[in-house]
């Protein structure tokens, strides 16, 4: 199954329709701030047949198809969980742990957000005093994903995306690439 991941387009949806078409994902995920019509977008990404996940940005406001996004989308896929947020309200720009303590408390382990236009990966940097104290048996927290920004990208990263190759059984790999 191929995961498009997606965050912060901003409107300017050539580079997200060039990507989604470029891709031709089986599922699509998009970590808010379209601001841009959600039913266009899961369109081209070919829904219904393909679904499409969609969380609110902190530039997102409920019109123009976008009240179908929730600030938290929370899922079960092929034995994961996968906690999707934006991460604005988690203050990401001031560190991971308070992402990385939500998505644990929904019992994640796979955490996605936008925000930052920055890509990340990792899965040690947001290690947590609650695993540790409560040994709570995921001592590194729930691997943590940041597509960065298919439009606006910040901290000398590129226009970029992530791909999400998961198996049947579960296992996956996680690949980032640029527009350009």
């Amino acid at each position: 199954m191929k995961i498009l991941i997606v965050s912060d387009s901003h409107g300017t949806n050539g580079p997200l329709r060039t990507v989604i078409m470029r891709e031709n994902p089986d599922m699509l995920i998009h970590l808010g701030d379209t601001e841009y019509s959600l039913s266009e977008i899961a369109g081209w990404a070919g829904s219904p047949k393909t679904p499409c996940v969609f969380v609110r940005g902190n530039c997102d406001i409920p019109s123009h198809g976008r009240e179908s996004a929730r600030d938290v989308a929370v899922f079960d896929l092929k034995g994961h969980r996968i906690y999707c947020t934006h991460g604005h309200r988690q203050r990401v720009n001031y560190g991971l742990l308070t992402l990385s303590l939500s998505a644990q408390e929904q019992n994640c382990d796979i955490c996605m957000f936008g925000h930052t236009h920055v890509p990340y990966d990792s899965y040690g940097d947001a290690i947590s005093a609650f695993d540790r104290f409560y040994d709570t048996g995921n001592p590194s927290g729930p691997r943590i994903l940041n597509p960065g920004s298919v439009s606006l990208p910040r901290g000398g990263s590129k226009r970029g995306y992530m791909i999400m190759e998961m198996e049947e059984d579960g296992r996956y790999e996680v690949y980032y690439r640029t527009v350009d």
